[in-house]
């Protein structure tokens, strides 16, 4: 864990540019002994390393967007993990994550400060959301105090799904209209941080969790009060002052571990070129991720967290399921191709019309493959896949070892070793309790 912590202090040093944290507690680990508007870059620094880092890459292998092509990462092409892959990973997010954001909550009920509580609440739920997702049953009501609780127990995947509804609830509450800029904005992405709102972020994140749950009347709600533009993205921002303030996929593919990832056997790679999409050469060069000068992954591109296009096609998507409402479903579309079109230039993504689609079936298809393409190298891809019953045909890896398509990360081997709470599940091939139903698909 020190590693860990010396990572994340030295990104700190660089984003704040002079500013030099001084702890006094003897626990190195906490920061309960600085200020808040200190403490605050911690646990967003520790959801960029969770949110762009190992769980992403390994998601976006599985989902088919990448390809496993080196050492240990053919393993893992193959859906072939083991507990101890999970171990660093666990840590950050429990340790650097989930517990600096409690302490922070209280540093900033201390210090009357709700706006940085409520910052810290998202931060909090942003992760867990994942952690949720990606192992179905995790510890959470009992997290943080270690010395009541050495072993934490695993809430049910669906309570803590709930339980961080209610956590945004008071988040909302607290950050008000408060903006990117308000605390920790050297983490967030230059470009949207005094247009971001932390509110609409919170909706926006609870109608993720509506749609992980197949509530898809209460992720419309939600998704109605979320993101309202591209400029209210919240992104974690990347310089080229250092090895540590970069793009975390850059960082991988183009110095850590040069050759281990490709996308040789990427099926989003093929599914783009068939298309003719205009992003198909800024996400790829070649066989490989884009982290040229023009790429997506390049050294100083900021990397998105929730956006404006993954709200819109919530919307769109529970606007089919809820309501059965295609007027609405085609236009929370076109709005995304709206954003691409602007990004990738006029023309690049013309609007669909009700004639496009011979039903409502090719429309949710169509939703939900752009949702896959929008939401590249993120988590929320190798989500969607599970949750919707691969609705959208992704192919199994060409010598995945079984017919199956993974449906889960396994439980790492430290927990194992010191939690006796932890559940009997050894393979990933076992579905989440929320995604054992079958998705409704029209």
């Amino acid at each position: 864990m020190k590693k860990v912590f010396l990572y994340i202090v030295t990104t700190i040093i660089v984003f704040s540019a002079c500013e030099k944290v001084e702890f006094t507690t003897e626990d190195p680990n906490s920061f309960e002994d600085a200020t808040a508007t200190l403490m605050i870059n911690a646990p967003l620094l520790a959801n960029a390393v969770v949110i762009e880092g190992e769980l992403a890459r390994t998601g976006s292998i599985w989902a088919g967007q990448l390809t496993g092509a080196d050492r240990q990462y053919i393993s893992l092409n193959r859906y072939i993990v083991t507990s101890a892959d999970f171990n660093t990973i666990w840590g950050i997010l429990y340790a650097e994550g989930v517990t600096q954001s409690r302490i922070l909550q209280k540093k900033a009920i201390q210090e009357n400060n709700d706006i940085i509580g409520g910052i810290a609440m998202i931060a909090e739920a942003n992760i867990v959301i994942q952690a949720a997702a990606l192992w179905g049953d995790v510890p959470f009501s009992e997290v943080g105090d270690v010395n009541q609780y050495p072993q934490p127990k695993y809430d049910a995947q669906k309570d803590v799904y709930n339980a961080l509804l209610t956590l945004l609830d008071n988040a909302i509450i607290k950050v008000g209209n408060a903006t990117g800029e308000s605390y920790g904005s050297e983490t967030i992405g230059e470009d949207t941080r005094a247009t971001m709102q932390w509110s609409e972020v919170a909706h926006s994140l609870k109608a993720r969790i509506y749609l992980h749950l197949g509530d898809y009347s209460n992720a419309l709600t939600s998704a109605d009060n979320g993101i309202s533009s591209s400029s209210g993205d919240w992104f974690f921002y990347h310089q080229n002052i250092s090895n540590g303030a970069r793009n975390i996929y850059y960082r991988f593919c183009a110095t850590k571990k040069k050759g281990y990832m490709d996308a040789s056997d990427a099926h989003m790679r093929t599914l783009m070129q068939n298309r003719s999409d205009a992003r198909s050469n800024y996400y790829y060069s070649g066989s490989k991720p884009d982290y040229t000068s023009n790429g997506i992954f390049y050294r100083d591109v900021d990397f998105p967290v929730i956006t404006y296009y993954e709200t819109e096609l919530i919307k769109a998507e529970a606007e089919l399921l809820a309501n059965v409402d295609p007027d609405n479903a085609l236009q929370a579309l076109n709005n995304v191709r709206a954003y691409w079109d602007a990004r990738m230039g006029a023309g690049s993504f013309p609007a669909y019309i009700p004639a496009d689609f011979a039903n409502n079936a090719a429309l949710l298809r169509e939703i939900l493959t752009e949702k896959y393409i929008s939401c590249y190298g993120q988590i929320e891809a190798f989500n969607d896949m599970r949750r919707t019953d691969n609705y959208i045909g992704i192919p199994l890896k060409a010598d995945a070892p079984t017919q199956k398509m993974p449906e889960r990360f396994i439980y790492p081997q430290t927990e194992i070793n010191s939690n006796s709470n932890v559940p009997n599940i050894q393979d990933v091939f076992t579905p989440t309790s929320v995604n054992e139903g079958t998705y409704p698909g029209i």
